[in-house]
C-alpha cells in the first residue's frame, strides 16, 4: 500500500510516497518544489514520472487555504498565492477515485498521534499533558491553526483572518501605523511577512529582510530584541485565545517554516507571558502545554495517517 501526499504550501510544495511503517508511516522520496500559479497537475506528473511503475492506493493533498465542500465539489483556492485546486479536476486527471483533500493545518493536526515526543520541543517549562481537544498553529507565508478533538475529529478554521486585538497603548499604536484605514487581520502581523512589517513599526528601520534581523537579534541588537519580544508575546495571546475559543485543555502544538526558522529568537517566556495573560484563567492557561514540532514534515505524515488507515 503506497499514498501519494502532497503540501501545498504558500511558497513550496513538498511530495512524498507513504508506506507502512509498524504503529505510523514511513515518508520517502520527499520532494520540495516551488508552488505553482494555476494547476498542480504538471508538479504531480513530474513527481510521478520518477515511479513509472508505482501503483497507488490513494492521493492525499493538503493546501495552505480554505477547503470549500459543496455537494459533487470540494475545492480550494490557496489564500497566498494564485493556484486553486479542486478534488473532482484531481480524480479525473489521475484516473483514481481515492482522492483526499484538506486544509494544510488540519493535516498537522491528524498528525498529532503519531508524532513522538522526541519530535516535540516544550515552549517554555515542560507541562504534562492531559486529555482533551488540542489545537496546532502554523507560521510561514501566513497564519493557521486547526483542531483535533477529544474524539479525534479534525477541525478546520481560517484563524490568520481574525482580526489582531491589541492591548498595550504601543500595541494600538503599532496597529494604526499597519492597517491605518482598516482592520489588521492576524497573519498581518503574525507571519513571515508579517514579522517584517512589526519590526518596522518598532524600529522604524525599513526594508530588513530575516536573515539581517536574527544577525542582529544574534548581537544583543536592541531594535531587533524588542521585536522578537513583541512578536513572541503577541503570539502567545493570539494562541491563547484560540486555546479559550476551542476548550484546546490538551494543549497547542506550534508548526511551519518562521517557526523553524526563528529557534530561539522566538521569546518562550515572552510566549509564555502573552499566552497566559487571561483573567479570570490565567491559571488554567498555564497548565497548557505548548509545544514546537519537531518532525521535518507533519502534515505529510498526517496526510499518510488520513490515506493509509
Amino acid at each position: 500500500m503506497t499514498a501519494l501526499v502532497i503540501d501545498v504550501g504558500g511558497t513550496h510544495t513538498r511530495l512524498a510516497l507513504a508506506r507502512p511503517n509498524g504503529e505510523r508511516a514511513q515518508l520517502d522520496d520527499v520532494e520540495v518544489v516551488d508552488t505553482p500559479s494555476g494547476h498542480l497537475h504538471e508538479v504531480i506528473a513530474a513527481f510521478l514520472a520518477n515511479h513509472p511503475k508505482l501503483e497507488l492506493s490513494g492521493i492525499a493533498v493538503a493546501a495552505a487555504g480554505r477547503v470549500r465542500r459543496l455537494p459533487g465539489r470540494t475545492a480550494v483556492s490557496l489564500t497566498n498565492t494564485a493556484l486553486s485546486i479542486e478534488r473532482e479536476d484531481l480524480q479525473a486527471v489521475l484516473s483514481h477515485e481515492r482522492v483526499w483533500l484538506m486544509n494544510d493545518l488540519a493535516a498537522v493536526a491528524a498528525a498529532l498521534p503519531w508524532l513522538l515526543p522526541a519530535e516535540l520541543e516544550a515552549v517554555g517549562s515542560e507541562r504534562s499533558s492531559v486529555p482533551g481537544h488540542r489545537i496546532v498553529v502554523g507560521l510561514g507565508t501566513g497564519f493557521g491553526a486547526a483542531a483535533l478533538t477529544a474524539k479525534g475529529t479534525v477541525l478546520e478554521t481560517e484563524a490568520g483572518h481574525m482580526s489582531l486585538a491589541a492591548v498595550s497603548a504601543s500595541e494600538r499604536r503599532w496597529l494604526d501605523m499597519l492597517a491605518p484605514l482598516g482592520r489588521c487581520a492576524v497573519e498581518q502581523v503574525l507571519s513571515g511577512p508579517g514579522l517584517l512589517r512589526l519590526h518596522e513599526v518598532v524600529s522604524r528601520q525599513p526594508g530588513m529582510e530575516h536573515e539581517e534581523l536574527l544577525r542582529q537579534w544574534t548581537q544583543g541588537e536592541s531594535s531587533a530584541v524588542r521585536t522578537m519580544s513583541v512578536f513572541s508575546t503577541w503570539l502567545g495571546r493570539t494562541v491563547g485565545d484560540l486555546v479559550l475559543a476551542q476548550g484546546a485543555w490538551g494543549g497547542v502544538t506550534l508548526c511551519g517554516g518562521v517557526v523553524d526558522r526563528l529557534g530561539p529568537a522566538l521569546d518562550a517566556t515572552a510566549f509564555r507571558k502573552g499566552f497566559e495573560d487571561k483573567t479570570p484563567f490565567a491559571a488554567d492557561l498555564a497548565a497548557v502545554p505548548v509545544w514546537k514540532v519537531r518532525h521535518p514534515h507533519p502534515a505529510l505524515l498526517g496526510l499518510a495517517r488520513l490515506a493509509l488507515m
